[in-house]
């Protein structure tokens, strides 16, 4: 009697269990057909965009091109053969006359995602060039970049274009990824070289196995309060604890000496220091709508390193605050809600906000270099 009704309960249980299978498999070909959700990139020159590098891990691979299509965007991406994501071909010297600004950053630079005319840096420059300043932008932006990668990037061709003007853009995540830089790393000769390779798969490669799973996230992540909580479950929610651990307040002090490793290393060149600080969709939600989170505050990463850069003497321009606006008085996404990349809004929200910063920077640097003549 008890041995029946054990095997009731499993045959029952399979049953179940079999039943279950059998239509998450006809959703999960529904989805596949009727809703892919993979990206899918074609290497248009027959190679990858990013090549292994052996002291900065990867750069972005010459004359590279390449096609990625998914259900949030479809981008082309042409690489050119100075290694920038750029429709200029920068000579050693500069114009008369004009300002050179050399942008160096990650997939939020380069401008993963997006048609190469609705990235911001094109069309920061365009704004610029409209408000009649003389300038030129060099997008040296490398997918899965961080601080780390974006010094040693620096010293390795700040030489070749001489800018007026270094801008790194940085983004919370680097505080993740930033591993101290050994000190002959610069020379050619890092212990770990060849290790800091995670650019090299393929540019936004988020492949998903199960669409229907994919699909069922992205469908939770529309909604703000969802997106949130969803965030704070992953490993980066302590670096935007209000009261950071010593784990964190560890990374926030290799980052600010990289910052510093850049900023004198600009000053010897004559050269200005800059950094964008482009935050995550979640901080930008989160103070758009006012969501509070206990133990969270999504400012202070911002806040922690303006004091630094105050003290370092450079200038570090949050994005944070005119993304938050502009989502709070549209309700328009800035940012494609899966893959987390800013979107066309959100490039130009920003484009906007580091013209005028720009604006700003170039008429201190005018008001510096005039010097009156005597008695007038």
């Amino acid at each position: 009697m008890a041995f029946s009704s054990t095997w009731k309960i499993i045959r029952d249980t399979i049953v179940v269990l079999a039943i279950t299978a059998g239509l998450f498999a006809v959703m999960e070909g529904v989805t596949r057909f009727a809703f892919p959700q993979r990206l899918n990139t074609t290497y248009l020159g027959g190679s990858s965009l990013a090549m292994r590098d052996e002291v900065i891990g990867h750069v972005n691979r010459p004359n590279a091109h390449a096609l990625v299509e998914g259900p949030e965007f479809s981008v082309e991406y042409k690489i050119n053969e100075q290694g920038f994501r750029d429709a200029t071909v920068y000579a050693p010297e500069k114009p008369d006359g004009v300002t050179r600004v050399l942008l160096i950053g990650d997939s939020m630079t380069f401008g993963a995602s997006n048609q190469y005319d609705e990235i911001w840096p094109v069309l920061a420059e365009k704004g610029l060039t409209e408000a009649g300043q003389k300038v030129e932008l060099i997008k040296a932006g490398v997918p899965a970049f961080d601080t780390r990668s974006e010094v040693l990037y620096l010293e390795r061709i700040h030489d070749l274009y001489r800018p007026d003007i270094v801008v790194f853009g940085f983004m919370p995540n680097d505080l993740i990824t930033n591993r101290p830089i050994e000190e002959d790393a610069g020379h050619g000769a890092s212990s770990t070289a060849g290790k800091h390779d995670t650019g090299v798969r393929a540019v936004a490669d988020k492949k998903s196995s199960l669409h229907v799973i994919t699909l069922v996230k992205r469908i939770l992540m529309s909604n703000d309060h969802a997106y949130v909580r969803l965030y704070l479950m992953t490993l980066r929610r302590p670096y935007f604890a209000s009261a950071p651990d010593d784990r964190i307040g560890q990374k926030f002090r290799e980052a600010s000496k990289m910052f510093s490793r850049a900023q004198r290393f600009c000053a010897d060149k004559g050269c200005e220091f800059v950094v964008l600080s482009i935050p995550q969709q979640f901080q930008v939600l989160v103070q758009a709508r006012q969501i509070r989170v206990e133990g969270i505050d999504q400012t202070h990463i911002d806040a922690e390193f303006m004091r630094m850069a105050d003290e370092e003497g450079f200038l570090w321009v949050p994005l944070l605050p005119d993304l938050a606006e502009a989502y709070k008085q549209s309700g328009e996404d800035l940012y494609f809600r899966y893959d987390g990349h800013l979107n066309r809004a959100g490039n130009q929200v920003v484009a906007t906000s580091v013209a005028d910063a720009f604006l700003n920077l170039l008429k201190s640097r005018d008001e510096a270099h005039f010097q009156p003549s005597p008695g007038g």
